[in-house]
């Protein structure tokens, strides 16, 4: 499936990672929107509809499981992945509670890539 069009809202408390997964996903052909932490995503996600969430797991104000209970329960057909380097021990937790998958930080590109791809065949909005 082709990303072009389908839109990414990516959460991450550090502006210069979101911004560097931003330009690369971009340049994927996904349209992104971004946000610093599960709060302002909330926001985000009211203003737009989003196909996918990437989501880091260690942020202020709300952190990417608080994020993934609610985006539950308000938007449960929007599939969230996490990309966190921190806590991986957590990544099984995460899918248990209903992420879509796990990637750690650093990883591959490619793999996130194939990652959201799938995700997004998933997405009530594909």
């Amino acid at each position: 499936m082709e990303p072009d069009n389908k839109r990414v809202l990516v959460i991450e408390d550090h502006e210069a990672l979101r911004y560097m997964v931003s330009i690369r996903l971009i340049s994927s052909g996904y349209t992104v929107y971004g946000a610093a932490n599960g709060l302002d995503a909330l926001e985000q996600m009211e203003k737009y509809s989003i196909d996918v969430v990437l989501t880091d797991y260690q942020m202020p104000k709300m952190n990417g499981f608080e994020f993934l209970l609610v985006s539950r329960v308000k938007w449960p057909g929007i599939p969230v992945v996490f990309l966190s380097g921190d806590h991986d021990n957590l990544a099984q937790e995460a899918v248990n509670r209903g992420a879509f998958a796990w990637v750690r930080k650093g990883s591959d590109f490619s793999i996130l890539l194939e990652l959201l791809a799938a995700a997004v065949q998933q997405s009530v909005h594909a």
